[in-house]
């Protein structure tokens, strides 16, 4: 079968997905995310998710068989406003869990408590719709990056947030109710 330029973009329905059209949302831990988190966040990704594989040796050959899912941390980036509010909040989450100076976390580690939101990233089509969507469950920051100071630097300047979450699903944008992926746990509200 030949492709010609017309089957190309035929193939592009939309005009493709383009990767600055995005929404992330989710709350700082206790502290409700400023108005200003979805427009400051630079930079996002859609999710890793592994399938292990468990290898059964069987008279010199291998079985393949699959093993256990594996979910990435994920990163955002993002843009400092000018108040710190957002790096304060994130600092702030991370003593709330571990604290610095008392050795201690701010309340009980309930899964369902304020210390694990659920978090969400949408890819958005050009209507500013959701085509796909994510929502990570439990998650709290494993590392609040280091914020570069630079004289020389004219831009804006930015840090990285590393979120760990339990799993994510997924919603493909054709039924509200549509939930891709791993089962959600007992008590888990949709």
């Amino acid at each position: 079968m030949s492709l010609n330029i017309n089957q190309f973009k035929n193939s592009l329905l939309n005009g493709g997905v383009r990767p600055n059209l995005f929404r992330v949302n989710g709350n700082i831990g206790n502290t409700p995310a400023p108005s200003e988190l979805g427009f400051l966040i630079r930079t996002a990704a859609l999710p890793e998710t592994t399938l292990g594989q468990i290898e059964v040796p069987f008279r010199g050959r291998k079985l393949k068989l699959p093993g256990s899912r594996e979910y990435a941390e994920w990163t955002v980036t993002i843009i400092a406003d000018g108040e710190f509010k957002i790096r304060n909040a994130f600092e702030r989450w991370v003593d709330d869990i571990y604290s610095a100076v008392g050795n201690v976390a701010s309340d009980e580690h309930d899964l369902n408590g304020a210390l694990f939101p659920t978090w969400g990233v949408d890819q958005l089509n050009r209507k500013g719709e959701p085509i796909k969507s994510y929502q990570f469950f439990y998650c709290f920051p494993s590392s609040v990056g280091q914020m570069e100071l630079d004289a020389e630097n004219e831009d804006l300047a930015t840090f990285e947030v590393t979120l760990q979450y339990s799993y994510f699903l997924t919603n493909d944008g054709t039924d509200e109710t549509t939930q891709l992926g791993v089962a959600p746990l007992p008590g888990d509200s949709q």
